[in-house]
C-alpha cells in the first residue's frame, strides 16, 4: 500500500507568507499630508492678514491714494480691494472728481476724506460718503421744465453760497453740478434767462439718500419774475 503525502502544516504556510508581505510606503501618504498643512497654513494666513474693502458711495467719481501706489480712479458705485501688512498702518486717502462746467472751471466744492487701518486682521470695510470729517454734502440734480437756460445757485442766501458756474439747458434731467455743504436750511436757487427766477428750501430733511442726491425739478410756472428797480 502507498502511503498518503501529508500536507504541509497550514500555520507554517502562514507564517511564511506572512514574513514576506510588502511593507507598506508611508512616503506619498506624508507628503499629501505636509501638502495639506501647508495650505491650512497658506489660508488662514490670507484669512488672517489685513485687508481693506473700499467703495465709492458717491455719485461721481473719486481719485484714491493707498499707502505707497499710485493714485486711481474709482467710478460711482466702484469697490476696490486693497491689501495691508501685518504690523503697519495702510492709509487711504480719496478725493471727488468734481465735474466741469462749459466754462472749463470745476463745479460744485471741493470734498475729500481718508481713512486709517492700524493693526486690523481680517476684511475691514470703509467707503468714501458724503459725511467726511469737515461736515456734510449733497448733490443737487437738476431737471429744467423750462424753456430758458437756468444758472443755479447752491445755499442762496446763506453763509457759503456758491454758484455752480454753469447754465443747465432746457429739457435737460437730473443734471449734476457737483456737491455743496448741506445744513437743514439749504437752498437751490435758479434764475433764468429772463431774471425770473424759482428756489427749493430747506432741504436738509429731503436729502436722504446714500449719495447724498436730490432731485430738483423747474417748471415754467415755478419761475417768478422779479420786479425792476425804480428809478431814483
Amino acid at each position: 500500500m502507498t502511503t498518503p503525502e501529508q500536507p504541509a502544516p497550514a500555520p507554517a504556510a502562514t507564517a511564511a507568507a506572512a514574513m514576506q508581505a510588502p511593507t507598506p510606503n508611508l512616503v506619498p501618504f506624508l507628503v499629501i499630508l505636509g501638502l495639506l498643512l501647508v495650505a491650512a497654513g497658506a489660508g488662514v494666513f490670507l484669512l488672517l492678514r489685513p485687508r481693506l474693502v473700499f467703495t465709492n458711495s458717491l455719485a461721481a467719481p473719486i481719485r484714491v491714494v493707498a499707502g505707497d501706489t499710485p493714485p486711481r480712479a474709482m467710478p460711482p458705485g466702484g469697490t476696490v480691494q486693497l491689501p495691508g501688512s501685518f504690523g503697519k498702518t495702510l492709509v487711504v486717502e480719496w478725493e471727488l472728481v468734481r465735474p466741469i462746467s462749459a466754462d472749463s472751471a470745476p463745479m460744485g466744492e471741493e470734498m475729500r476724506g481718508s481713512i486709517v487701518v492700524k493693526g486690523a486682521r481680517g476684511l475691514v470695510r470703509a467707503s468714501a460718503t458724503t459725511r467726511p470729517a469737515d461736515g456734510e454734502y449733497f448733490a443737487p440734480l437738476i431737471t429744467n421744465a423750462t424753456s430758458q437756460p437756468l444758472r443755479v445757485m447752491v445755499n442762496a442766501g446763506l453763509v457759503g453760497a456758491m454758484d455752480c458756474g454753469c447754465a443747465v439747458r432746457p429739457g435737460g434731467e437730473r443734471v449734476f453740478i457737483g456737491y455743496y455743504r448741506l445744513y437743514l436750511n439749504s437752498t437751490v436757487l435758479v434764475r433764468g434767462t429772463s431774471g425770473a427766477t424759482a428756489s427749493f428750501k430747506d432741504l436738509g430733511p429731503q436729502v436722504t439718500a446714500r449719495d447724498g442726491t436730490v432731485g430738483l425739478r423747474f417748471n415754467e410756472t415755478d419761475l417768478r419774475r422779479v420786479a425792476a428797480p425804480s428809478a431814483r
